[in-house]
């Protein structure tokens, strides 16, 4: 087996060439990301927000006939 030096060279280019360039574009990213996400996306809402979830009390058992249509109702027509 033949041992080329000049081989070896344009690997070890290629594999420096591929770590720049992704760090590089990682750095980018990185930044973009810090620069257009919010810092805390689940904070407490402020101005008009409203509330969507309501909390079912058991004693409430003519309330839960209705989820439980509204439920089979999902799951046989999809809606």
């Amino acid at each position: 087996m033949i041992f080329s030096v000049r081989r070896f060279i344009e690997l070890i280019r290629f594999l420096l060439v591929l770590i720049t360039c992704t760090l590089v574009s990682y750095g980018i990213i990185t930044l973009l990301s810090e620069r257009f996400l919010p810092a805390n996306p689940y904070h407490e809402p402020h101005g008009n927000a409203v509330k969507v979830v309501k909390i079912i009390d058991n004693s409430e058992r003519h309330d839960m006939d209705w989820y439980y249509s509204r439920l089979q109702l999902f799951f046989m027509v999809g809606e």
